[in-house]
C-alpha cells in the first residue's frame, strides 16, 4: 500500500519487504528492498504515498533519512541501481532522533548526523552483500549500536494507527479521543513529536491508502467513499485530488 500505479511499476523495479530480528521489532516497521534495471529503456518515475513514518534510506552515493512527507513523493528510476529502506514504526524514530519528529517533516537529512558512521565505508561494505539476507544484517548491526530505550508512548501511538487501518468508521480526531480517552490536545502534541505530522493527516493517509487499494481493483466508485466512512462523494474526492493529485475517476482511467 502507498505505491501508486504499482501494477505498472511492478514491471519496472522489484521491491520486497523483510521482517526485523525480534530485538528490533519495537522499532521498525519492515526494511524495504528494491532494484531495478532499466538499461537502454527511458527513465520511469514512480510516486508513492509514504506510510508516516520516518525511512532511512541507502543508495550507493546517495543515502539518506527522509523525514515524512506531507505530499506525495516522487522518484526517478534510472539505469540500474538498488535501494535498502528502513522504515520506522510510527514514532518509533524518536527514539533515535530525540527531538520533534515534526522538524524531519519533508525534509532530507544525513545519516552520519544521528548515527556513528563512515558513510562512504557503510555503503561500500552493504552494498557488497550478496544477497538481501546479507544487507539486512548489516543494517541491524548499524541499528543495535546505537539502540535506544523503548517508549510506551510508541507502542499507544501505533494502537491508534493500528485502529485507524482497520476501521474505516474512523474519519476524525474526535473518534481517537472518544476511544482512547485522551484529550484532542494531547494527541496532537504527541503526534507533533514522535510521529511528525497531525492524527488528521493520518486518517487522511491511511483513508487514501485504502482508496487507492480499492480503485485498482476495479470496485463500484459510487460506494468507495461510503465503505472509506466519508460522509459524502464530494468530501472524498476533495481529500483524494488533494492527497494524489488526480480525481478518483481520473486515477481509475489511469488503471485500466
Amino acid at each position: 500500500m502507498g505505491i501508486l500505479n504499482y501494477e505498472t511499476g511492478k514491471n519496472k523495479f522489484s521491491i520486497t519487504r523483510h521482517a526485523p530480528s525480534n530485538s528490533l521489532q519495537f522499532f521498525i516497521q519492515h526494511y524495504w528492498l528494491v532494484e531495478w534495471d532499466l538499461r537502454g529503456q527511458p527513465p520511469y518515475t514512480q510516486e508513492v504515498l509514504q506510510h508516516p513514518g520516518v525511512n532511512v534510506v541507502f543508495q550507493p552515493g546517495n543515502s539518506y533519512i527522509c523525514g515524512i512527507e506531507s505530499g506525495k513523493s516522487v522518484h526517478v528510476l534510472q539505469d540500474e541501481g538498488q535501494i535498502v529502506g528502513v522504515l520506522f514504526r510510527p514514532g518509533a524514530f524518536h527514539c533515535y532522533f530525540q527531538a520533534p519528529v515534526s522538524t524531519l517533516t519533508d525534509q532530507v537529512v544525513n545519516i552520519s548526523d544521528y548515527f556513528s558512521l563512515d558513510i562512504n565505508a557503510f555503503e561500500e561494505q552493504l552494498f557488497a552483500g550478496k544477497n538481501k539476507e546479507d544487507k539486512i544484517v548489516i543494517v541491524e548491526q548499524l541499528l543495535w549500536q546505537s539502540m535506544p530505550e523503548h517508549d510506551k508512548t510508541v507502542d499507544l501511538l501505533n494502537e491508534m494507527i493500528d485502529e485507524i487501518i482497520h476501521n474505516a468508521g474512523i474519519t476524525k480526531v474526535e473518534h481517537l479521543v472518544d476511544q482512547f480517552g485522551i484529550s484532542k490536545r494531547t494527541l496532537q502534541r504527541w503526534f507533533n513529536q514522535y510521529i511528525g505530522v497531525s492524527p488528521k493527516w493520518v486518517i487522511r493517509r491511511y483513508r487514501m491508502h485504502e482508496a487507492i487499494e480499492l480503485i485498482e481493483r476495479g470496485v463500484d466508485m459510487t460506494k468507495l467513499a461510503m465503505d472509506l466512512g466519508y460522509f459524502d462523494q464530494a468530501h472524498f474526492s476533495k481529500d483524494f485530488k488533494a492527497a494524489i493529485g488526480k480525481s478518483p475517476k481520473q486515477y481509475a482511467k489511469n488503471n485500466n
